[in-house]
């Protein structure tokens, strides 16, 4: 077991890859006006100097481009053999990879950059010192749904008060929204609740899988047992457990059996 103490230096040890001028100094601009925790030690803008600059400085954060002239962003890491340090991807909004972002539960920040954004994303950035024991897992999520892997592959990081959970899409039963929290119903009677919105975990679900029958309940279609009509209606689930189905969202739901 790692029993060495948190690292008591108060600042970050940044690289920034960043393929584009304006967009390297504007983040640059931005971390030292909003985050003085953060000093920015090296910067990269291709990914062999990324994979160089990251290898030779061993920096606490690595704000990452997803698009580089030689290569994306995700490989850097595919290159590096120890992940050791913390990652926050830089993207456009409508990047093929957004959704692989939203799953692994790793950070990202949307160009243009905002302030805001940027200062939360730092926030959320572990002690210094600790290891970022996810990063292997959030990055082979990345490559196994970027790659194409089949649906029955599909994982997912979440994040919960003792950390992340990986999870397979099909082991998903039911979501209920708690506020800004969503309750977990899984196969083998495990519960969880994760620290993301039923909107986020919506956007992070197989479409073809899932179906939003409520305001407040997402459920996979392959663990119903039976529906019972109503106004809405309800469902009976794999557990024995029942959900609501809403009136507005009953036609939807029943199209999808159609």
């Amino acid at each position: 077991m790692n029993t060495a103490l948190p690292d008591q230096r108060e600042v970050y040890r940044a690289v920034i890859v960043e393929d584009e001028d304006r967009s390297r100094k504007l983040l640059e601009v931005m971390l030292g006006k909003y985050c003085p925790q953060i000093e920015i030690v090296g910067l990269a803008d291709t990914l062999e100097t990324a994979v160089a600059t990251i290898s030779s400085l061993q920096p606490d954060v690595v704000f990452l481009d997803i698009e580089l002239p030689d290569g994306s962003g995700f490989k850097v890491l595919d290159r590096l053999p120890h992940l050791s340090f913390s990652v926050i991807f830089v993207t456009a909004y409508e990047h093929y990879a957004l959704k692989a972002l939203k799953r692994s539960a790793l950070d990202y920040l949307l160009k243009p950059l905002d302030i805001d954004d940027l200062v939360a994303a730092v926030k959320k950035l572990p002690p210094l010192g600790t290891v970022t024991k996810h990063l292997e897992g959030q990055n082979m999520i990345l490559n196994s749904y970027i790659n194409g892997a089949p649906r029955d592959q599909y994982i997912m990081a979440l994040p919960t008060v003792d950390g992340l959970i990986f999870i397979h899409d099909e082991e998903v039963i039911s979501c209920r929204s708690d506020s800004n929290y969503t309750h977990l119903t899984l196969t083998n009677n495990r519960k969880f609740l994760v620290s993301r919105t039923l909107n986020d975990i919506e956007e992070m679900l197989s479409e073809d899988l899932f179906c939003r029958v409520h305001h407040s309940h997402i459920v996979n279609l392959k663990h119903i047992r039976r529906y019972f009509k109503g106004k809405g209606g309800y469902l009976e689930m794999s557990d024995g457990s029942t959900v609501e189905v809403s009136f507005r969202k009953k036609h939807d739901f029943l199209a999808r059996f159609a």
